[in-house]
């Protein structure tokens, strides 16, 4: 999904079942995030911040899916992070 985003500047929030909740420009992304109800992981293509890790954690997401990882300083338990680098075959 992330290779399918691939220059679009879009983040696709997705629920338990993998299926898309919402798809928003990633500028949104923070402000959809801390209104995201039964959503599972975020999948975008832009660079994971610390805000974001924060506001996923602070929402029960189970994943993080971004092009490259930002400075974080706090890795938020119960939230597994994966890059692009990381699903690279």
């Amino acid at each position: 999904m992330l290779l399918q985003l691939g220059g679009s500047s879009t983040a696709r929030l997705l629920d338990e079942g993998d299926g898309v909740v919402t798809e928003v420009p990633v500028r949104d992304l923070v402000e959809t995030l801390k209104t995201a109800k039964q959503t599972r992981a975020v999948v975008f293509d832009g660079i994971i911040t610390q805000r974001i890790l924060d506001i996923a954690a602070e929402m029960n997401m189970h994943s993080v899916v971004g092009t490259k990882m930002g400075t974080i300083t706090k890795q938020p338990t119960g939230v597994v992070v994966w890059t692009r680098s990381d699903l690279a075959p």
